[in-house]
C-alpha cells in the first residue's frame, strides 16, 4: 500500500507520498486469507513528473508488472517509458492524460486484482488552469476535474482542511505522512518524497536518496541477501494482515 497526498496551494500543486515498500507471502487461516509481512524496504517512488506532457502522476499501490523481456518491473520503469518514447505531448493536461491512462491500461488487465494501476495525475494547462485526474485501471475509471486553490487528495481520507500556503501544506503533508506511518509502519513509511509543479515544470523538493528501479528478481534477492541495499528491515515477528476485498 501508500499514502499519497496532492494539493493545490495558492503557489504551486504539491504531489507526496511515503517510499516504504513490504515483503510477505499468503497464509490462509481460518478460512481467511493473510498478508505475512516478513520485511520492509523504503526504497520505492511511487510520485513521478512526466516531463514531456508536463503533468505528475502518482500510484496507489506499488505493483510489478512485466515487461516484453519476460522480466517483471516496478512502475518507475514504465514511467520512464512514457517519458522517453512517445512523442511530446504538447501543454494540453485533458490530452496528456487520456494518453497515459491508455498506455497504462495496456501493461493491466480490466478486472485483474492482480494488474491494475489506479492513482492521481495532475498539472497545468496552457491556459493557466490545474486540473486533477483521477484514474484506476481496474474498472477503467478515469474522471478530470479543476482542481482550485485549497482542494486535495488524501489516500487515508484524512478530511480536515489543508492551508493554502505553500510552506505550511508542506509541514501538514510531513505531519499527516509521519503520523500514519507510525501507526501503519508495514504499509507506510521511509523518507518523503514531495514533488511541486508550476506553471514552468515539476522539481522534487524533498527526495528519498536510495530509490531501487530493478526488477522483481532482483528485489527479492535484496530481501533475502542484502537487505541493506535496499534501505530494508527484517521484522522479528511477521505482521499479519488480512486481506480487503
Amino acid at each position: 500500500m501508500s499514502y499519497i497526498i496532492t494539493v493545490r496551494t495558492n503557489e504551486s500543486i504539491l504531489m507526496a507520498s511515503d517510499t516504504r515498500l513490504n515483503y510477505f507471502d499468503e497464509v490462509t487461516l481460518n478460512g481467511k486469507k493473510y498478508q505475512r509481512i516478513i520485511a520492509v524496504a523504503d526504497c520505492i517512488r511511487k510520485t513521478f513528473f512526466i516531463e514531456t506532457a508536463k503533468i505528475g502522476i502518482q500510484f496507489l499501490g506499488i505493483g510489478f508488472f512485466q515487461d516484453i523481456d519476460g522480466e517483471k518491473y516496478p512502475l518507475s520503469h514504465f514511467v520512464r517509458r512514457i517519458d522517453n518514447m512517445l512523442p511530446l505531448y504538447g501543454y494540453d493536461f485533458e490530452a496528456n492524460s487520456k494518453k497515459i491512462f491508455e498506455f497504462l491500461k495496456g501493461i493491466s488487465r480490466v478486472g485483474d486484482t492482480g494488474r491494475y494501476v489506479k492513482g492521481i495525475m495532475s498539472g497545468f494547462s496552457k491556459n493557466g488552469v490545474s486540473y486533477l485526474c483521477c484514474f484506476n485501471t481496474y474498472n477503467n475509471e478515469f474522471e478530470i476535474k479543476e482542481f482550485h486553490i485549497g482542494l486535495f487528495v488524501d489516500s487515508e481520507n484524512n478530511g480536515n482542511p489543508f492551508p493554502i500556503s505553500e510552506k505550511e501544506a508542506i509541514e501538514e503533508i510531513n505531519k499527516r505522512i509521519d503520523s500514519v506511518a507510525m501507526k501503519k509502519c508495514w504499509i507506510v513509511g521511509g523518507p518523503v518524497e514531495i514533488l511541486k509543479i508550476t506553471h514552468e515544470g515539476g522539481v522534487f523538493i524533498k527526495e528519498n536518496p536510495k530509490l531501487f528501479n530493478g526488477t522483481q528478481k532482483e528485489l527479492i534477492d535484496c530481501f533475502k541477501s542484502n537487505i541493506n541495499k535496499i534501505n530494508g528491515i527484517i521484522f522479528p515477528n511477521p505482521i499479519l494482515v488480512e486481506y480487503q476485498f
